[in-house]
């Protein structure tokens, strides 16, 4: 004859009740600790019915207490997941220093001042509705706090602390759609004027080198990020062949405690891209190759002491040349969108998401690319509302 099956740990027996010597009434259970091991659990009040519910909000409050401290349950608060899920990204190769910082700002500034103090079984859809609503509501961008809240309830998912991510189902927040800003080839030039105007400027201190003026050129021809345009090096550069090519595969950083370093990978998987080069990028390097002192990471843009340049330094001598000016809108990331444009116009949008690389062309068609949806030719069915001819009279 089998024996009785072992109880499931979290779970308990049937719940007696007996009256004790004192004429308290105190109930009783069995109950499977995590460890899998069954010990009795008892709770004592002044009725039968409340000693019974007594016991069971006891053993519920202990299925979620009965862990090691490296365990998920749902009775840890928002916080200790949060200090859980950044811990999983701190380990994760795949996540950069820039992004991990930029999630510890979102719990630190967005998450635990209004649910951190919460336990994770209490955070329904509709608590996690009103956080990402009340934070719209100031009229912030909500798209980091929500994909820091999905992941975060992800890991809790994933370790059994809950069923299901509350995050899924909550309701979207419609926003405007930003008008894209981009340069037509007038306004280009018109760009690399003022480039050159700043060059010759006559400023205390050491003048501006043509490193600001090629950058921003091999940027238009390549539509890479800054990042990455300051990142170029000459080992993955071909110039001598028929169709001279250029391959983006890192991007420039800057931590604490490590200084500013070429990070060997991209943005994303389809951000390591072979990219081909027009004529007038290729003699830029050529030009650059031939001028340019070497330097041991063999970079296309070095500091003075050809080290690599941060990626704010590069921001403030932009900021020097269209402060003040009609042209004070355009950053670096606006060449990107001008190139996407582009070749949108020119070729097709999967081109200029390949050009770009993004992972998926929707990001190209609603972040770069500046155009107005074209409807589709129905001038033939349209015409058949022509007001018929008034005959003469």
């Amino acid at each position: 004859m089998s024996g009785r099956p072992p109880m499931p740990p979290g779970t308990w027996g049937k719940i007696s009740v007996t009256r004790t010597k004192t004429g308290t009434y105190q109930a009783e259970a069995r109950y499977a600790l995590f460890s899998g091991r069954v010990a009795k659990q008892r709770a004592r009040a002044h009725s039968e019915s409340a000693a019974r519910t007594a016991l069971i909000q006891k053993l519920q409050a202990l299925k979620g207490s009965d862990v090691g401290d490296g365990e998920l349950t749902p009775q840890r608060s928002i916080a200790e997941l949060a200090a859980f899920w950044l811990k999983e990204k701190e380990v994760d190769n795949n996540v950069s220093a820039n992004s991990l910082r930029a999630y510890r700002s979102v719990v630190n500034n967005q998450v635990l001042p209004a649910i951190g103090q919460r336990r994770i079984a209490d955070c329904r859809t509709s608590v996690i509705d009103r956080v990402i609503k009340d934070r719209a509501a100031t009229g912030a961008d909500v798209t980091k706090l929500r994909n820091a809240l999905h992941q975060m309830f992800g890991v809790a998912v994933r370790h059994d602390a809950i069923p299901a991510n509350p995050v899924k189902e909550v309701a979207r927040i419609s926003r405007p759609r930003k008008e894209i800003t981009y340069l037509d080839l007038e306004q280009v030039n018109q760009v690399r004027a003022l480039i050159d105007t700043e060059m010759k400027r006559k400023r205390p201190g050491p003048r501006m080198s043509a490193d600001l003026r090629d950058i921003v050129d091999l940027m238009l021809a390549t539509g890479c990020r800054i990042g990455e345009a300051a990142g170029f090096i000459y080992p993955e550069i071909d110039l001598s062949s028929e169709t001279p090519t250029l391959t983006v595969s890192g991007t420039i950083v800057t931590e604490t405690g490590k200084g500013t370093f070429r990070q060997p990978w991209t943005k994303s998987d389809a951000g390591y891209r072979t990219l081909f080069l027009p004529p007038f990028a290729v003699d830029i390097l050529m030009r650059r190759m031939i001028e340019s002192p070497a330097n041991r990471n063999g970079a296309v843009f070095t500091t003075r002491n050809g080290t690599w340049r941060q990626v704010s330094n590069w921001e403030r001598l932009w900021n020097r040349v269209v402060d003040g000016t009609a042209y004070d809108w355009v950053t670096f990331h606006t060449f990107r969108k001008s190139v996407a444009t582009l070749i949108d116009q020119t070729v097709d949008s999967k081109a200029a998401q390949a050009q770009l690389g993004h992972a998926n062309e929707d990001i190209t068609l609603e972040h770069y690319i500046h155009k107005a949806k074209v409807a589709p030719d129905l001038t033939d069915y349209l015409e058949r509302f022509r007001p018929p001819i008034t005959p003469k009279t």
